[in-house]
């Protein structure tokens, strides 16, 4: 859960409170402003860029921050990582010169690390899925193929066959590269309602149950 304060500048995330660094910059001149803040580019190539920030009182050095940023992980890397990279270090020396919430990260760096682990999240479900539809793909095209014909029933007995691991990996939307169109995930789930037996009758004794799965017990 992510929550911002306009008037203190405080991001709250997961419960932590955050400052941005354009925040902290800005506190930072009110308080000390014949202070100067000075960044060094320490190292880049073609995978990463290294910068360090000071924060000087004249030739005194008050404290210091470096931030790494690796070319392509994210979305400003790909186009913006020294840049990135430049704000995280003035955000980490204004921290350890304290200004900083109550975490040392900024605001910003920990809203591109959860943005980071939000896409690797989706890759690693897209890959997941992949490999399922690889594993049943005749199953799958079977299905679209009852689909296509109109036997909704068939198609929804031949998915319930597929492994209830490789049924949750294969629910990604079309749009992210998803095996069924969504006109096919719709008549799935029509097959899926009616094959729930919700109220218990003498000719379905197994109420509750998918009739699939009782026809497959007996």
């Amino acid at each position: 859960m992510v929550a911002a304060n306009k008037d203190t500048g405080i991001v709250n995330i997961h419960g932590k409170q955050y400052m941005t660094v354009a925040n902290r910059i800005n506190s930072f001149r009110e308080i000390n402003p014949e202070w100067s803040i000075e960044t060094q580019l320490i190292s880049a190539d073609s995978e990463k860029v290294v910068m360090k920030a000071l924060i000087m009182d004249n030739d005194r050095v008050i404290s210091t921050g470096y931030a790494e940023e690796v070319r392509g992980s994210s979305n400003i890397n790909k186009t913006s990582a020294l840049e990135n990279a430049e704000t995280s270090a003035v955000g980490r020396a204004l921290a350890f010169y304290g200004m900083g919430g109550t975490e040392i990260a900024s605001a910003d760096e920990v809203a591109g690390a959860i943005s980071q682990q939000n896409s690797q999240a989706a890759a690693e479900y897209l890959i997941a899925h992949n490999k399922a539809w690889n594993e049943h793909e005749e199953s799958i095209h079977s299905i679209k193929a009852h689909l296509r014909s109109g036997n909704v029933s068939a198609a929804w007995e031949e998915y319930c066959e597929i492994p209830d691991e490789a049924k949750t990996a294969l629910r990604v939307a079309a749009t992210r590269g998803g095996c069924f169109t969504v006109a096919e995930g719709k008549l799935l789930k029509d097959g899926k309602e009616k094959d729930f037996v919700s109220k218990p009758t003498e000719e379905n004794p197994d109420a509750g149950y998918f009739k699939t799965a009782a026809k497959s017990k007996s």
